[in-house]
């Protein structure tokens, strides 16, 4: 590997990097200021007849994490019961909206003291 290709891939490894704290960024203030009524619509796109397997799961928890993160206790027992009315086909979402996995949630995303961001477990 030569080294002007050594050099370009980090800088791109930058660019990724500062695209995805940008976003993030954009994602927590979009979260913080929607009202439950968005937040049940973002999470019904999640609907297990339309998505279903490892690709559901492998996005579905960094979203739960994000809201245990930047969601009041009140809001996610709202979403949660929104969720579990629904019935069996919506029960990881419903169990995802438990008090146990928001407090494990919280538990594990970590915010180290130069962070600007916490460091969630899934991305």
């Amino acid at each position: 590997m030569d080294n002007e290709l050594l050099c370009e891939s980090w800088k791109m490894r930058n660019a990724a990097t500062t695209m995805l704290m940008l976003t993030e960024e954009q994602m927590r203030h979009a979260v913080q200021e929607a009202d439950v009524t968005r937040i049940i619509s973002l999470i019904e796109t999640f609907t297990p007849a339309r998505s279903a397997g490892p690709e559901w799961t492998r996005t579905l928890e960094p979203l739960m994490e994000r809201l245990w993160a930047w969601r009041d206790d009140e809001t996610m027992a709202v979403l949660a019961e929104a969720f579990r009315a629904r019935g069996m086909p919506w029960v990881a979402v419903t169990n995802a909206l438990s008090p146990e996995f928001g407090a494990q949630s919280r538990a594990n995303a970590r915010q180290p003291a130069w962070a600007r961001l916490p460091a969630f477990s899934s991305i």
